[in-house]
């Protein structure tokens, strides 16, 4: 995995063996991981010991809301395909060779949950304020409120989030802020069992579930200051349409520069359009955030699709969790007016973002041969 600019972060040996038929087993590997490597960034506080105040917002809504919702709408958002077969070869004693075959398949996988909302410390993922304090990410953090302090008296959207005030001196009019934070989708846990459980019929995940890939208030200099993203060629290129979301007649706004700010009335298209932008460079590798990477490269057997690309529908499609509880994904944007159900009392919205991938069974040691 890779951070911003392009630090290597290897992940501990065990997360690539854990059981994903074992509830218990993932959270004690996924927890105890995740605290590992929060403490080599220098923090020493145990992600168990949260969540044990009253005082804090409760969110909208949690885990269990978030696996169930995912597993119910799997066989709708998995769009599988029988799409070839693989040759594998194996040799005891070269040149003594047998050869196997092994169908390919194509699916998608909810590999993260993303969430946009506008109050920092109001995470709607009830579990991510635990992984937010621990990782120094909520607002009240030393990290974030020395960053915060320096852009304070510019009094723009008071910087932690939300949408100016109207005709007010020194407010910017439509002028939003979103924060944007995408972790390890919780319901991996009971996808990978059922991929498990059927052969290499079903290409299983590689997040890890809770993790925090993203969270925009540690990418404070990014997500909030547009540096170094403000010299990018991209985010001058105003009404390119190889840049913004969406077509002529239905544009959510400019991909680039890929920071919280935005000018936009409309706090549902503010939350597409930023939830978009975090995972589009969260797809990618060595972009100029501070980040891990879910770009993965090829290998045999298992092949991911490529970055997140609006015109490429296998890069990424969308699963609304809250306000609304779809049962199906879509590409991003939405339509030019979305209904009353898509949009938020409180600001708060939160996806599933699912990738397409294609794999077939392991059942040699090379493999050969391989089509679809």
């Amino acid at each position: 995995m890779l951070l911003a600019s392009g630090w290597a972060v290897g992940y501990p040996s065990d997360w690539t063996n854990y059981n994903p038929s074992s509830t218990d087993a993932v959270r004690d590997t996924t927890i105890g991981s995740t605290q590992q490597l929060l403490e080599q960034r220098g923090t020493v506080e145990c992600i168990a010991c949260h969540g044990e105040t009253n005082d804090q917002y409760s969110g909208v809504i949690n885990t269990i809301d978030i696996t169930q919702q995912t597993m119910a709408a799997a066989m709708s958002c998995m769009d599988w395909e029988l799409r070839g077969a693989c040759v594998w070869m194996s040799c005891v004693v070269p040149p003594i060779c047998t050869f196997t075959t092994s169908i390919k398949v194509k699916n998608f996988v909810p590999d993260l949950v993303v969430q946009s909302y506008d109050r920092a410390n109001g995470e709607p993922w009830t579990e991510s304020q635990d992984i937010n304090q621990v990782s120094q990410g909520t607002s009240d953090s030393s990290w974030v409120t020395t960053m915060i302090s320096w852009v304070e008296n510019y009094n723009v959207t008071e910087v932690r989030g939300g949408q100016s005030n109207e005709a007010v001196k020194n407010d910017h009019v439509n002028l939003d802020f979103k924060l944007v934070d995408a972790y390890g989708n919780p319901a991996l846990v009971a996808y990978n069992a059922m991929a498990t459980g059927l052969f290499g019929m079903v290409c299983s995940g590689r997040s890890f579930p809770f993790f925090p890939y993203y969270i925009s208030n540690l990418d404070s200099i990014a997500w909030r200051w547009n540096l170094p993203e403000l010299f990018y060629p991209q985010s001058w290129a105003v009404g390119v349409p190889a840049y913004n979301l969406g077509t002529m007649t239905n544009n959510y706004g400019s991909i680039f520069p890929r920071m919280g700010f935005l000018t936009q009335a409309d706090g549902l298209k503010s939350a597409v359009l930023t939830s978009f932008r975090a995972m589009h460079f969260i797809t990618r590798t060595f972009e100029p955030h501070l980040y891990f990477s879910i770009g993965q490269p090829s290998e045999d057997g298992y092949w991911p699709a490529g970055p997140l690309d609006q015109n490429d529908k296998d890069t990424g499609v969308f699963q609304m969790l809250y306000p609304d509880n779809e049962s199906s994904c879509a590409q991003f944007p939405m339509s030019a007016m979305p209904g009353p159900s898509k949009r938020s009392s409180d600001g708060s919205y939160v996806w599933n973002f699912w990738k397409a991938y294609k794999c077939c069974q392991r059942v040699g040691q090379t493999l050969v041969w391989h089509s679809g």
